[in-house]
């Protein structure tokens, strides 16, 4: 029978992974408690989600380690992300108390798209944030992972402006509120916006590089380039020497 102190820690676990998007499945759960009563200083559950676009599919590896105390730590994931045509990309992200990337965070940036993180910044001690993108271009880092570009504060991203300037309709005024959230996070977000004297129903993702929006159409075509959406890194990533950018290793 599991001691209190076991019940907490487990039941922690748990939480830590369905705030961080992995679900509450079953067997999730029960490999969890199989490996923490086993005899492994350190294990791995996997796991996979379905919240990717159509073509891609991606499978997380979650991994854990016992400290001498019986203590039980979710230190990183790695995320796969494999596509029929282009292959896989995979990347490890490690979990903090600062800041981790959710599941869907991290699919969002596998498939090319830029996340709004908060951190601390070392030199002023001040709450700051920066919207991140993976770096495909340039060989992987000493720690198997991509390179983050990024765009700091004082770079001028503002969500807020960006969607007041690119004609978005709302239904209900609370809903921008919703929008400007699920942009941040990197998803590919269903709006309406006015074109052409209509309002039409389409899809945003936000560019921070460029400090817009980029806006497709129910089938994923780029507005006014016909661009498809297997188009979207290229989107977030041309023209690099345009803005100034740094890399961080994480």
């Amino acid at each position: 029978m599991e001691t209190q102190n076991e019940f907490d820690q487990v039941q922690y676990l748990k939480n830590q992974m369905k705030y961080l998007g992995f679900g509450e499945d079953q067997k999730l759960h029960k490999d969890l408690e199989d490996s923490i009563n086993g005899i492994e200083q350190q294990f791995e559950i996997k796991t996979s989600s379905d919240r990717t676009l159509p073509e891609n599919e991606v499978d997380f590896t979650l991994k854990f380690t016992k400290s001498e105390s019986g203590n039980v730590f979710f230190n990183s994931y790695n995320a796969k992300l494999k596509n029929a045509q282009s292959g896989e990309l995979s990347h490890n992200f490690y979990v903090s108390r600062e800041h981790t990337f959710t599941a869907k965070e991290a699919v969002n940036l596998l498939e090319g798209r830029a996340v709004k993180m908060n951190f601390t910044n070392p030199k002023t001690n001040q709450q700051e944030y920066a919207f991140v993108k993976l770096n495909f271009n340039d060989p992987k880092n000493e720690y198997g992972n991509y390179n983050f570009q990024n765009f700091h504060q004082n770079y001028g991203v503002n969500t807020s402006e960006i969607v007041d300037k690119s004609n978005i309709v709302f239904d209900k005024p609370q809903y921008r509120d919703d929008v400007i959230k699920s942009l941040e996070k990197g998803n590919i977000v269903k709006v309406k916006f006015e074109m052409n004297n209509a309002v039409i129903e389409g899809k945003a993702i936000l560019n921070p590089q460029y400090k817009n929006l980029n806006l497709y159409d129910q089938e994923m075509n780029r507005i006014n380039t016909n661009k498809p959406l297997e188009g979207i890194g290229n989107d977030l990533s041309q023209d690099k020497a345009n803005a100034h950018e740094q890399s961080i290793k994480r």
